[in-house]
C-alpha cells in the first residue's frame, strides 16, 4: 500500500518536473537527430502517416509535439490518459489507426526505445517493430522483448518507395 501511496503523492511533482525540464526558457530540448524533420517530410512524401503516442499527460505530449515542430508533421497524437490502458496495451496504436484510417494492423509500424514500446507494437500485432538505441532500453532488452529489428536512431529506418496508385498508372487520355 505505501508503494501506491508515495505513487500518487509523487506524480504531481513528476508532472511539474518534466514540465519544468522541457518548458522553461533555458530548455536544452531538441531533436535527436538533426535530420528528424527532413526524415518526416520524407516519409510523408512516401504517403505513410506519422503519428505520436506517450504515457506523458496530454498537456505535455502537446507540448512537446509543438515545441519540436511535430505538429506539422503528425497525422494524430494520442497520450495513454486518452484510453484505458497505456502500453503495453495496444488501445493507443488502435485508436491512432481509427483517426489515420489505417485499416490493417500488419501495415503499421512501431517505432519506440523501451521495452514497454516493442510489447505495445507486438500486442496491437504490427506488422513491423522497431527498437531504437535513442533512448531508456538496451538492444538486448529491445529484441528479447520481441522487436523484429534494432536501430541507432529513427532516421536510420529506410524510407519505403511510394506505392503507385491505380490513378497514376492510367494512360493519358488521347482523343
Amino acid at each position: 500500500m505505501a508503494n501506491v501511496l508515495f505513487f500518487l503523492v509523487s506524480r504531481p511533482r513528476f508532472v511539474n518536473a518534466i514540465d519544468d525540464a522541457y518548458f522553461n526558457e533555458a530548455s536544452a530540448i531538441d531533436h535527436i537527430d538533426i535530420g528528424l524533420l527532413g526524415y518526416f517530410r520524407q516519409l510523408k512524401d512516401a504517403g505513410i502517416k506519422i503519428a505520436f503516442d506517450t504515457g506523458y499527460p496530454e498537456n505535455i505530449q502537446q507540448g512537446l509535439i509543438k515545441r519540436l515542430g511535430f505538429d506539422k508533421v503528425a497525422d494524430a497524437y494520442i497520450s495513454s490518459y486518452q484510453v484505458t490502458e497505456g502500453r503495453p496495451y495496444p488501445y493507443m496504436i488502435h485508436h491512432l489507426m481509427e483517426q489515420t484510417k489505417v485499416m490493417n494492423v500488419k501495415r503499421v509500424c512501431k517505432v519506440g526505445d523501451s521495452v514497454r514500446d516493442i510489447q505495445e507494437g507486438r500486442n496491437a500485432g504490427c506488422g513491423l517493430v522497431v527498437g531504437v538505441l535513442s533512448g531508456a532500453d538496451s538492444f538486448q532488452e529491445l529484441m528479447n522483448a520481441g522487436a523484429h529489428m534494432v536501430c541507432e536512431r529513427v532516421t536510420d529506418i529506410p524510407v519505403p518507395q511510394r506505392q503507385p496508385t491505380l490513378s497514376n498508372q492510367r494512360l493519358p487520355d488521347f482523343s
